[in-house]
């Protein structure tokens, strides 16, 4: 097998748009370079398998180490693939780190998020990685707090995609993204959606629904009974949007991108912090019930974006 530069893992091409804008990045930005994709599906080489139908896929047990022995280094290119929320992920992604270090391939993870402080094995591992860059500041203090030294703050790799200016036309909706996880249920969305549709009402809008993950949310919406977009096809309805109100990651920072002012929607500690992170406090933070009733009925949107002077750090040159 010919070798080649960098080797590329992540969670791509199965349908989130939020993973594709991460992947985006790094293809944008490794121009020049000979380039591979190890993921979960329709990418140059694929993960061991993790599933019963995977099971049986051949090509998943010898992948990982063709595509290991073929690259001189090793990106895991965004996200929150180890990530204590999603113990499944951590399960999928990690034997690929594990190999990766094993066959003492450079190491870089970028733009990841982390839920807790990895513990004393984790932490062994993650020492070994040549630059960990986290895009908000709880994730980084866990990893301080794990004597972790290769570890530092720098921007989001979807914040480093270079959109066109919006021609503003006639702005007649609220664009809308819901998702299940954990404590986030079908209950929890009825409230957040009765309160969105008539604040969207208030203000002379229409709901605009969108899946911004092809399967998993387009679930919630048929859940709901309500008639959706899929992300991808968004553009011809960005000129129409007045605020949004999202929960997906990448979602809010796609709309922030392409200056639509809104309302965050988190499920969970990463998207809080990172918000945080670039001065962005309009959300609603859906881990925490408390006066939630009350928190519904003051939704409001604010006309204030991501801060990204507040990290200087482009993750890009880090790799050179």
């Amino acid at each position: 097998m010919k070798k080649f530069d960098t080797l590329i893992v992540g969670n791509y091409k199965v349908g989130n748009f939020g993973d594709d804008l991460l992947l985006k990045s790094c293809l944008d930005h490794l121009k020049g370079q000979k380039i591979k994709v190890l993921s979960t599906n329709n990418a140059d080489f694929l993960t061991f398998p993790a599933g019963i139908k995977s099971l049986f896929t051949f090509k998943r047990y010898i992948d990982p180490f063709l595509a290991i022995l073929g690259c001189q280094k090793v990106l895991f290119g965004g996200g929150g693939i180890f990530n204590s929320d999603r113990f499944m992920s951590f399960v999928i992604w990690l034997p690929i780190l594990v190999l990766a270090l094993l066959f003492k391939k450079d190491v870089y993870i970028f733009g990841h998020s982390f839920s807790s402080k990895p513990g004393i094995l984790f932490s062994w591992i993650l020492n070994k990685v040549k630059i960990i860059t986290v895009r908000d500041k709880k994730s980084l203090n866990f990893l301080k707090d794990a004597n972790l030294l290769n570890c530092k703050i720098a921007k989001d790799l979807a914040l480093e995609l270079k959109y066109d200016l919006i021609p503003k036309s006639e702005q007649k909706y609220l664009l809308i993204n819901y998702r299940y996880y954990k404590n986030i249920d079908i209950n929890l969305i009825k409230a957040l959606n009765e309160n969105l549709t008539l604040k969207a009402k208030s203000l002379n809008l229409s709901p605009l629904f969108c899946a911004f993950d092809y399967n998993s949310d387009k679930k919630v919406f048929e859940d709901l009974n309500l008639k959706f977009i899929y992300a991808k096809d968004l553009n011809k309805y960005l000129p129409h949007i007045k605020y949004f109100a999202c929960m997906r990651l990448h979602a809010s920072i796609f709309m922030l991108k392409n200056k639509i002012p809104g309302l965050g929607l988190s499920y969970a500690s990463k998207v809080k912090g990172l918000l945080e992170t670039y001065g962005f406090r309009n959300y609603i933070d859906l881990q925490s019930t408390e006066n939630f009733d009350s928190t519904l009925k003051k939704i409001s949107f604010e006309s204030n974006f991501l801060n990204t002077s507040c990290v200087f750090d482009n993750p890009w040159e880090l790799l050179k």
